[in-house]
C-alpha cells in the first residue's frame, strides 16, 4: 500500500512542493488546478472531497500569509495536490476505474497526517467569518431634490 510513497512521482511532487512553498505564483496554479480537478467530483475521493477542499483553503491561507502553517506540513499539502493534478502519477488517471485509486491513497495519507491541523483551520475559518469589518466612510449630507 505504502510503495506510492517511494514512487518517482511522489518523490518528484515533493521536490516540486519544496519549490514552490516559498514561491506563490506557481503554488497558485496548483491550488487552482487542484480546485478545478475536485469540481470535476472524481467518484474515487467521494469520501475525501471535502477535506480536499479545505487543504486547498488551508494552503491559499498559508501562502497568504493569512494562517500560520509549519512549512514541512504545507510542503505535506502541496505534494499532495501536486500528486493530485498530476495525470501521469504511479497509477495514470486516464486509466478508468483504478487511475485515481493512489491520488485518494496520497490524499487520504496526507489528509491523516494534518487533522487536528485541519480541526484548527475550520475553527479559525469558522472564526474569521463572523468577524465583520467595518470601515468608517465620511457621507456628505444631501438634500432632498426640491429643498432648496
Amino acid at each position: 500500500m505504502a510503495g506510492w510513497f517511494r514512487s518517482r512521482a511522489f518523490r518528484s511532487a515533493v521536490r516540486h512542493a519544496q519549490r514552490v512553498a516559498s514561491d506563490g505564483a506557481p503554488a497558485i496554479r496548483i491550488l487552482s488546478a487542484a480546485s478545478q480537478r475536485l469540481e470535476g467530483r472524481p467518484a474515487a475521493l467521494r469520501g475525501l472531497r471535502a477535506d480536499v477542499a479545505t487543504l486547498v483553503r488551508l494552503a491559499r491561507a498559508a501562502l497568504a500569509r493569512q494562517y500560520r502553517l509549519p512549512g514541512r506540513l504545507l510542503v505535506t499539502v502541496l505534494a499532495g495536490l501536486i500528486y493530485f493534478v498530476n495525470p501521469l502519477d504511479l497509477i495514470p488517471d486516464a486509466i478508468l476505474g483504478i487511475g485515481l485509486l493512489d491520488d485518494a491513497a496520497v490524499l487520504g495519507w496526507v489528509i491523516s497526517r494534518l487533522r487536528k491541523d485541519l480541526g484548527a483551520f475550520r475553527a479559525w475559518e469558522s472564526d474569521q467569518a463572523e468577524t465583520i469589518t467595518v470601515e468608517a466612510t465620511e457621507v456628505s449630507p444631501t438634500r432632498p431634490p426640491g429643498d432648496r
